[in-house]
């Protein structure tokens, strides 16, 4: 074998990389940034675009699992927001049991840190294996399930904490906010050590080739004996456990949570994922695609902030992303099981 044998795998893939169009997209919104702003390119502002781009990654990674299955999620925001304050309440309760008072002022938080993010990641993974059964052995549509799963969960939210924000007043999730390492965010780091091992479990396992072939063509897989139920079900797990992952972070860096926060953030996840290549048929799709996504996403609506384009407005360009990478995505077009 060759030198030029072994360099020709690499000289296609920076090719390919070269003309990828997220690429570009990318490159494009940094440079129409630092032409418009000169806050854009400074290290304040990349510090808050990574700690944007780390939530709405996690929860767009999970979804990417669910998508490459020919499933939908529409309840991985729901999921973050109510996996917190369930383990709050939780968390209260076992601080009550050993005598401690871990709930103070009424609705301000100082109890153990780790409990707390045990329960909140604990919570996340058994609301996603409810979404699962009811999709993989229920046979429930995914669009209903999650739809109903989000309604119901919004409704708890708003019953565990009576509709009052809880304030987390703790070292530990102070640092989980505020914290960074070598310079970056640690929540970007978390995000980061998530994106790899889904890339591996994905792309270098058995697992991900049966993911794979579950979205791709499920009766196929089923005759080729795949219990492709069970790679369902597994899917819906893996995005709750995201979401409650994006939950501690992102209720850490506000050092509050409330029943409200969040609202939208599915279809944000969504269009992150199909923006970055994953199909909504299933099938299709990566991690590391879905990372290009989060870049480009996080980046083109920190810029809108900078402008002073208001909510609403980014709400609708949410919208319209999201429109404009289904319509471009022939694979999206194809028959989803939903």
């Amino acid at each position: 074998m060759n030198a030029t044998t072994i360099n020709a795998p690499r000289t296609s893939f920076m090719r390919k990389l070269a003309w990828d169009p997220l690429i570009w997209l990318i490159l494009g919104i940094v440079i129409l940034g630092s032409l418009t702003s000169p806050y854009y390119l400074t290290l304040q502002n990349f510090d808050t675009l990574m700690r944007s781009m780390a939530v709405i990654g996690l929860l767009a990674l999970g979804v990417t699992v669910v998508l490459l299955t020919g499933r939908i999620d529409l309840s991985v925001a729901a999921i973050m927001i109510f996996s917190v304050i369930l383990a709050v309440v939780l968390t209260n309760a076992v601080g009550e049991a050993l005598g401690l008072r871990w709930l103070v002022k009424g609705s301000t938080f100082v109890g153990s840190s780790w409990i707390f993010v045990a329960l909140t990641i604990l919570i996340g993974g058994l609301a996603g294996l409810v979404n699962g059964i009811g999709v993989a052995w229920l046979k429930v549509s995914s669009f209903i399930m999650t739809l109903v799963m989000l309604t119901a969960l919004r409704g708890g939210n708003f019953i565990l904490s009576s509709g009052r924000p809880y304030y987390l007043q703790t070292p530990a999730i102070d640092w989980i906010g505020t914290a960074t390492i070598f310079g970056v965010p640690f929540s970007f780091w978390v995000f980061l050590a998530v994106l790899v091992f889904l890339a591996w479990l994905i792309g270098a396992t058995t697992f991900g080739r049966r993911i794979y072939a579950v979205g791709g063509n499920e009766k196929a897989a089923a005759y080729a004996g795949l219990k492709t139920d069970r790679y369902v079900l597994i899917a819906f797990v893996i995005s709750g456990l995201c979401s409650a992952i994006a939950g501690v972070i992102f209720t850490a860096r506000l050092r509050s949570v409330d029943a409200p926060l969040a609202s939208g953030y599915e279809l944000t996840a969504i269009a992150i994922a199909v923006i970055g290549g994953t199909a909504l048929s299933g099938g299709i799709g990566s991690p590391w695609r879905t990372l290009l996504g989060a870049m480009a996403f996080a980046g083109g609506l920190n810029l809108l902030s900078i402008w002073g384009i208001g909510t609403w407005y980014q709400n609708l360009a949410v919208g319209l992303a999201l429109l404009v990478a289904v319509g471009l995505s022939p694979a999206s077009r194809q028959k989803i099981r939903l």
